[in-house]
């Protein structure tokens, strides 16, 4: 999971890891608090249990543990609550609502930033990175018909069992319906989608089109399962490509696999 990892989710990972000194100093500034005291407050119980989450909740983030979100949720919690009681008993501030505001805005901020970050990229942002199917990377050319029946021809370049990342130059609609048609290693699939995240800029990731499918038939079903079974044979011994293969490049390396009579170590399933 950790390619999933953003630049922000390291930022905030290395800011909790460093945790005790930041928060006792941001709070000490903002809060107005004693330098005397901050040393009581950096040896008392329900700090150290705030670092201790702090640390952990930072250690999942940098390693993208499932578990990572729910355990930053409860730091955010009870850093709110250890704000909370410096303020109410430590903060000699003249504007305690205020500053107490700002820490709760604060707080919210960081929360709602590093939430968007968990969401899978190029496709289905809607969705956190663990919940995700597989998506297996290759380039190979689609048939795109729109509901007015305009044709567009684009390119793939991550499909899983539920969807793909289109690359298109051409600007859609979110939500909109499509119909799909490729084909890849002898297998044509057909399928109707939806557009459900637009990639408007080229900065970060290619402009395309993230399209969830709908309602597959068992044939075409069985199709797509077969194309992702080879894409897995393949991905399971170069999962450290960065780049595209085309169709003959993954062929290519498909036959080298199976003239070698390696194990890929991935599940039978029978296609008759």
């Amino acid at each position: 999971m950790k390619q999933y990892r953003t630049k922000i989710l390291k930022s905030v990972a290395i800011l909790l890891f460093s945790f005790p000194l930041v928060y006792i100093t941001w709070a000490a500034a903002l809060f107005d608090i004693p330098i005397n005291t901050c040393f009581k407050i950096l040896l008392s119980p329900t700090f150290f249990i705030v670092s201790i989450s702090a640390l952990f909740s930072g250690y999942g983030l940098w390693e993208m543990r499932r578990w990572s979100w729910y355990l930053f949720l409860m730091t955010q919690f009870l850093i709110l609550y250890e704000s909370t009681s410096l303020i109410l008993y430590f903060s000699e501030s003249h504007h305690k609502l205020l500053v107490y505001l700002i820490s709760i805005f604060t707080i919210g901020l960081l929360t709602y930033r590093v939430s968007k970050d968990i969401r899978v990229p190029y496709f289905f942002p809607k969705i956190r990175w663990w919940e995700s199917n597989p998506r297996y990377r290759f380039s190979i050319p689609v048939t795109l018909t729109r509901k007015s029946g305009e044709i567009q021809v684009a390119e793939i370049l991550d499909l899983s069992m539920t969807g793909c990342f289109v690359k298109l130059r051409n600007d859609l609609i979110q939500d909109e319906n499509l119909s799909l048609k490729f084909r890849a290693f002898g297998y044509e699939i057909q399928s109707h989608g939806t557009a459900v995240w637009l990639a408007q800029t080229a900065v970060t990731h290619p402009k395309g089109i993230g399209i969830k499918f709908g309602l597959i038939s068992k044939s075409q079903k069985r199709l797509l399962r077969a194309l992702c079974r080879k894409l897995r044979k393949i991905s399971s011994f170069y999962k450290r490509s960065r780049y595209l293969m085309s169709q003959e490049e993954f062929l290519k390396k498909l036959e080298e696999i199976e003239l070698q009579g390696i194990d890929p170590k991935v599940n039978s399933y029978n296609y008759k």
